[in-house]
């Protein structure tokens, strides 16, 4: 009879401790918090996945225009409604962006309108990508000076690999 009050006292005494001993403090917190804001800011949100090394390699092809090799892309792509048209999406677009998330990417979009691109729009992949493009153009000569005044101006924020000139696979879009 003892024993079994001191066992059930122990159990207790033991849940009533660790009850007591794991309360995350604020400090904490916001330590952990930190060091995944500084982890998400070192790594691309599809870094380690398949989608990673398709856009590594698909970078490796360029557009020689007057001897400058810019950066181009070829993907599928289609349009989204309201922020651009089958006819809007030239045969070539300067891409400042990519986003998971169409909100971020509308937001972007806005962003550039209201920063003296009117023409800026947004497509998507199947996978689905948001890719965020400040001009469009039907000519390589065109995209070229599109590309450089772009990647020239420091109202737009990117990062590497960015900007680089998108090609659709399949032109015109439907």
């Amino acid at each position: 009879m003892i024993m079994k009050r001191i066992l059930l006292i122990s159990c207790c005494a033991a849940i009533l401790w660790a009850a007591t001993g794991c309360k995350t403090t604020e400090a904490n917190y916001k330590a952990a918090y930190e060091m995944a804001k500084e982890k998400s800011a070192e790594k691309s949100p599809v870094d380690g996945t398949i989608y990673e090394q398709m856009r590594r390699e698909a970078i490796d092809s360029r557009l020689v225009v007057n001897g400058d090799s810019i950066p181009m892309v070829t993907a599928q792509i289609s349009v989204v409604p309201g922020y651009s048209t089958p006819q809007s999406v030239k045969r070539y677009s300067v891409v400042v962006n990519q986003f998971k998330q169409v909100f971020n990417a509308k937001s972007q979009v806005d962003r550039l309108r209201a920063a003296g691109y009117p023409d800026a729009l947004l497509v998507v992949t199947a996978e689905p990508l948001y890719y965020v493009v400040a001009a469009s153009a039907d000519t390589p000569e065109e995209i070229a000076g599109q590309f450089k005044k772009v990647a020239d101006d420091k109202s737009i924020v990117k990062k590497s690999p960015f900007p680089w000139v998108l090609r659709p696979a399949s032109y015109p879009l439907k």
